[in-house]
């Protein structure tokens, strides 16, 4: 799908979407747990999907009921059906690091296939944990990708040591498996955790399931066995990356907009591109409407530390475009692998709108001066299509993105949303 975008003036509100991450922990949880789960404004996206089909194939029951699943809890216990074995998770990272460790609550062979993209996206560090964990778990082109294979059965327990440097999804998965090991089970970190908020909102919709999990600096995990969770009604919060593209607009535009429906003292980390653009010259105001993002004074570049924020790095590369000065962004080497090189295809797009970009291996140096219309492409990332839209609207002349239907992966509902704030656009 191609969108042409012109340029123009936006202000109004919108309601943010659900979280993405917390729609995954929850149905995830929702499986585990003992009893019924009621899960209400869930995210029904791509990703979302891959998570709740994966779990239908190792056994459990989800059913939608208008705006609500009704998820029955497998208690831990999991199973495939013969011929069922394999599961197809697209391009979804989070369902293949994240279910893996389930299925290796599940007796027999299951195993992760998906696009392209996710063969070039690795799992190795979630495969060696298994092992530790007593779980026969591979590669099966031996290379540290998907596709996997996983031989579950019984997760042990015991101590394991991870890396964190990639991404943070395999530590989350492993953390919500972790009460139905036999032994209690410790995860230790190796070098540094990146995406650490993303581990706080895992521990968080832990807690509120009846589980908890001990968190020494982020160095070391601790979760107890057999403190397994308990089925309840959830309702999920707004998602702050989602919302980032629209405070973004307030932000290069100087006109008022607010996302309403975001939990103001949430543990999402990407709450942080509020201070970000707090600290670029915005005026961030947290009203009994929503949040809403405004300029009076131009806006200023900055320098910023995005590891443990990997997912508003292409929308504060935007921002960036428009500032005055250049705005650093480092500790990013960690994005080539989502869901494409989100350093060099990010880069490039912008190059290709007239702004001046510089990567290295880790960072983004963005001068600021504006952009101006042209042909872009999505590399069938959601959040490049996203960020390249924010950008067309306030760009000299028009601008087509092609392949934007990836915004279906974590925010079907942009467009409309995006007209709702005055925006003008229409497919070509």
């Amino acid at each position: 799908m191609k969108v042409k975008i012109t340029p123009g003036a936006v202000k109004g509100e919108v309601t943010a979407p659900p979280s993405k991450s917390y729609t995954h922990r929850a149905l995830i949880l929702g499986a585990l747990a003992e009893g019924e789960t009621v899960l209400t404004n869930y995210l029904d996206a791509d990703d979302t999907r891959y998570t709740a089909e994966a779990l239908r194939t190792l056994g459990t029951t989800i059913r939608a009921n208008g705006s609500t699943l009704k998820i029955e809890g497998r208690d831990g216990k999991f199973s495939v059906q013969p011929g069922r074995e394999t599961i197809f998770v697209g391009n979804s990272g989070s369902t293949v690091r994240m279910v893996a460790p389930l299925a290796a609550l599940t007796p027999g062979r299951v195993v992760f296939e998906g696009e392209p993209r996710l063969y070039q996206r690795p799992v190795s560090d979630l495969l060696v944990a298994l092992k530790a964990l007593g779980i026969r778990a591979a590669s099966i082109n031996r290379d540290g990708f998907p596709p996997i294979e996983i031989h579950g059965g019984t997760l042990l327990g015991g101590e394991v040591v991870v890396s964190g440097l990639i991404t943070s999804q395999h530590v989350s998965g492993l953390l919500m498996a972790a009460p139905y090991a036999r032994r209690n089970v410790r995860l230790n970190i190796s070098g540094e955790l990146l995406s650490k908020p993303y581990v706080d909102v895992t521990i968080d919709i832990m807690r509120r399931f009846g589980g908890e999990v001990g968190n020494i600096n982020y160095e070391h995990f601790v979760v107890t066995a057999g403190e397994t969770y308990r089925g309840r009604e959830y309702d999920i919060e707004g998602d702050y990356s989602s919302a980032a593209y629209f405070f973004a607009m307030g932000a290069i535009g100087g006109v008022t907009v607010t996302v309403s429906g975001l939990n103001s003292r949430s543990v999402q980390g990407d709450r942080h591109f509020l201070d970000i653009l707090a600290q670029m010259g915005c005026e961030i105001d947290f009203g009994k409407e929503g949040i809403s993002a405004s300029r009076r004074n131009p806006l200023a570049a900055t320098t910023q530390d995005m590891g443990d924020y990997p997912d508003i790095v292409q929308p504060l590369a935007v921002v960036a475009a428009f500032a005055s000065g250049k705005t650093l962004i480092r500790n990013i080497g960690h994005l080539i692998y989502k869901e494409t090189d989100r350093i060099n295809h990010t880069a490039l797009e912008l190059r290709k709108m007239g702004a001046e970009v510089e990567v290295t291996e880790n960072t983004m140096l963005i001068t600021g001066g504006g952009v101006r219309g042209a042909g872009v492409e999505s590399h069938n990332d959601h959040r490049l299509v996203m960020s390249l839209a924010v950008a067309a609207l306030f760009a000299e002349g028009e601008t087509v993105i092609s392949g934007a239907e990836a915004v279906g992966k974590s925010y079907p509902g942009f467009f409309r949303d995006l007209a709702k704030v005055g925006a003008k656009y229409e497919e070509v």
